[in-house]
């Protein structure tokens, strides 16, 4: 029994437009699991189990992971459906690819920036992030050859 699968072949690979989509994905679970987390250690388990009728105070770290998910929200939300338009119609060109990438890059930098107060950065990584948006929506609708 050989214990590396040799009949793999590059072609049966995810391409990095469809990575991107389950990373705008993973991204947001986590950055709801760091809001949860951060919640729960600031005001403890009783208050995350209630009925939550009085919201808590948006500030420091839990504000920055709410306000973290609520962006990585939006921006999955601008970057998947052009992203799976381009994958249906099989229209992935080198722009496509790049793109993905760079927006994957973009939204980590950006979580971690805004988790750990670091706002210049964070503004650039959003701004990175929103041209890649730009990018593929762009692509979804005008073939380039």
């Amino acid at each position: 029994m050989a214990l590396i699968d040799t009949s793999f072949k590059p072609e049966d690979m995810a391409s990095i437009e469809a990575i991107s989509v389950v990373f705008a994905a993973v991204l947001v679970w986590l950055s709801a699991l760091v809001q949860n987390v951060s919640n729960a250690s600031e005001r403890g388990a009783k208050y995350v189990m209630s009925d939550r009728s009085v919201s808590p105070p948006l500030q420091g770290f839990f504000g920055r992971a709410t306000r973290t998910l609520a962006n990585n929200i939006e921006s999955a939300l601008m970057w998947v459906p052009p992203v799976v338009v381009i994958l249906m119609l099989h229209r992935t060109t080198w722009i496509s690819q790049l793109s993905a990438a760079v927006y994957i890059g973009a939204r980590v930098v950006f979580a971690l920036s805004y988790w750990l107060k670091i706002p210049v950065v964070r503004s650039w990584a959003w701004l990175v992030g929103m041209v890649c948006c730009g990018a593929v929506a762009v692509l979804a609708v005008v073939p380039i050859t």
